[in-house]
C-alpha cells in the first residue's frame, strides 16, 4: 500500500435514494425484478471490469440495502467471491452511506485519500486504478477525470466510443486527510458539479471505462462514434456474447446522426 495515499472505489448498488423510486421506462426501482437485472449486469460487466484492473492495490466496497433479501446478498457475495479487496458494507439509507464512507476514509493510515466510483451496472478498462495513482499529486481536492470510454446500447447492440466527456460519473477524488475535517468524497456531490474550492485533472486515456445502456437506466442516450475494434471486447475482460453488435442497428444509427446535423445546418443557415 502507498505511504502517501489510501484508494477505495465505491459502488452503491440498491442503497434507497430520495426521489429515486421510477427509472426511465416508469418502471419501480429496487424492487425484486430491478435486483434481478442489476444483477445480470453487475455480474456481466462491472465484476469482470473490476477484476481484470492491472493494479489491484484498492479497496472495492460495494453499498447494499440492510433491507435486500439474503437471496440477493448471496447472489452479490457469489458474484465476488474472487476478489479478495471487494467488501459489501449494509447501510439503510444514502445519509447512512455518506456517513460511513466519511468514517472510513477518515480512518485511513495515509495523509491523502482517494475515492473512486462505479455503477453496478457499468464497467472500467484494466488500467483506471493504476492510471488514477500515477496521477496523483498531494492536492486536496483534486478530481481526475477520464475523457475517453466506450457506450454499449444494450438493447440495440450499439457500441460506440467517447472521446471527450467532461465531468463525467468515472471520477475519483483526491482529499486530505486533517483534523476536524469533514471529506466529501466521490459519492458527495454530483459529478457534473464539482465541490467549491476543486480542481480537475482530465486524462487522455482510450477506453478507460464501460456504460452499458439499458431499459432500466435512470437517463442515459446512445451517442458517440461507431467503434467495430474487436480488441475493446477483451479489452474490458469480457467474450464476444457479452457484447454483441447489431450492424443494421448500428447503420441506422449514423444515419440518424447525419440526417439530425444537416436539419441543424440548413435551419441554422
Amino acid at each position: 500500500m502507498s505511504v502517501k495515499f489510501t484508494h477505495y472505489l465505491i459502488t452503491r448498488f440498491n442503497v434507497p435514494v430520495k426521489n429515486w423510486d421510477r427509472d426511465k421506462a416508469g418502471k419501480p426501482v429496487l424492487d425484486d425484478a430491478w435486483m434481478h437485472n442489476r444483477l445480470d449486469l453487475f455480474r456481466r460487466y462491472c465484476v469482470p471490469g473490476v477484476a481484470n484492473q492491472t493494479n489491484k492495490n484498492f479497496t472495492w466496497i460495494i453499498y447494499v440495502d440492510t433491507l435486500t433479501s439474503p437471496e440477493f446478498l448471496t447472489a452479490i457475495q457469489q458474484a465476488i467471491r474472487q476478489l479478495p479487496n471487494a467488501v459489501i458494507s449494509p447501510v439503510s439509507h444514502f445519509e447512512a452511506l455518506m456517513t460511513d464512507l466519511r468514517q472510513l476514509l477518515s480512518s485511513a493510515p495515509t495523509p491523502f485519500v482517494i475515492s473512486s466510483r462505479v455503477d453496478n451496472d457499468d464497467s472500467l478498462g484494466p488500467a483506471y486504478i493504476g492510471e488514477v495513482q500515477k496521477h496523483f499529486v498531494p492536492q486536496d481536492r483534486l478530481i481526475i477525470n477520464f475523457l475517453k470510454g466506450v457506450l454499449y446500447d444494450a438493447h440495440r447492440h450499439i457500441l460506440t466510443e467517447i472521446r471527450h466527456s467532461q465531468l463525467n460519473h468515472y471520477g475519483s477524488l483526491i482529499e486530505e486527510l486533517k483534523p476536524d475535517k469533514d471529506l466529501i468524497t466521490i459519492m458527495g456531490y454530483p459529478h457534473g458539479r464539482p465541490p467549491v474550492g476543486s480542481t480537475v485533472t482530465d486524462i487522455d486515456l482510450r477506453f478507460a471505462w464501460l456504460k452499458i445502456i439499458h431499459e432500466r437506466n435512470m437517463v442515459s442516450k446512445t451517442n458517440g462514434i461507431p467503434l467495430v475494434d474487436h480488441t475493446v471486447i477483451p479489452h474490458f475482460g469480457l467474450q464476444p456474447h457479452d457484447l454483441p453488435r447489431s450492424y443494421w442497428a448500428t447503420s441506422v444509427f449514423v444515419m440518424r446522426k447525419i440526417l439530425s446535423r444537416l436539419k441543424r445546418k440548413i435551419f441554422n443557415d
